[in-house]
């Protein structure tokens, strides 16, 4: 059993708490799932730190790269909600804050149900595609390339080996001051030398500041600076 957080919406923390057991199952061994229909979710802490650094930083126009079945994005939608927001239902009907890509058409699903669960579908956008292409599309729509419209923070958590392009697409559609983080910098440990090949490549862009923290899979934060 987690941690109850008295801060964190009833509603989202219910299928939080869900969503921990069916990943420590699926870790313990105790149920059996492929590779490719597997969890592989942040760990709470991690979800706790996000959260915290979403509400300080205000941010309202999150970009998730890789939703899996929707937890981390259920720690986003809960910092979302929680600046000022529950109380004008109005105000969070008019706009999806988040965009969230996964190409796996059952987590699509699944991530579908537990955000209708949480109460946070009318504020989450799921777009099922390979990542590469979706954020090309994105990256070319007109409306992306207005301040109102640039993210303010994004999270990646997609296939290792593109990180590189994924990263160079968002840089271009994130705020300055915001914040691009990257999952698993630290483990799985096979994993290891190549995102140790990606923190030095991202930290020779000019307009970069960035430094790995280790919690939970150990999360790259990578602030965009003012030009």
């Amino acid at each position: 059993m987690i941690p109850r957080c008295p801060s964190i919406d009833k509603r989202i923390f219910e299928v939080l708490t869900r969503l921990e057991e069916q990943s420590r199952k699926e870790k313990s061994g105790e149920v059996k799932v492929k590779h490719k229909d597997a969890m592989l979710a942040i760990s709470f802490d991690t979800g706790i730190f996000f959260n915290i650094l979403l509400k300080a930083s205000k941010a309202k126009r999150i970009l998730e790269v890789g939703t899996s079945t929707g937890y981390s994005t259920l720690w986003f939608a809960d910092a979302v909600m929680s600046m000022g927001q529950r109380q004008n239902s109005q105000r969070l009907q008019d706009r999806k804050f988040i965009t969230t890509i996964e190409s796996n058409r059952s987590k699509v699903r699944r991530a579908e149900k537990n955000f209708s669960d949480a109460g946070v579908d009318s504020i989450v956008q799921i777009i099922q595609g390979q990542a590469r292409s979706v954020l090309h599309s994105i990256s070319k729509d007109p409306e992306a390339g207005k301040p109102g419209d640039l993210f303010d923070f994004v999270f990646l958590d997609a296939d290792k080996e593109n990180l590189p392009t994924y990263f160079n697409i968002v840089l271009s559609l994130v705020k300055p001051g915001g914040i691009i983080s990257t999952d698993n910098m630290l483990y799985p440990e096979e994993l290891r030398p190549q995102m140790q090949r990606f923190a030095k490549y991202i930290r020779k862009l000019p307009n970069v500041q960035s430094v790995t923290v280790p919690i939970g899979n150990g999360e790259e934060i990578s602030m965009k600076l003012v030009e």
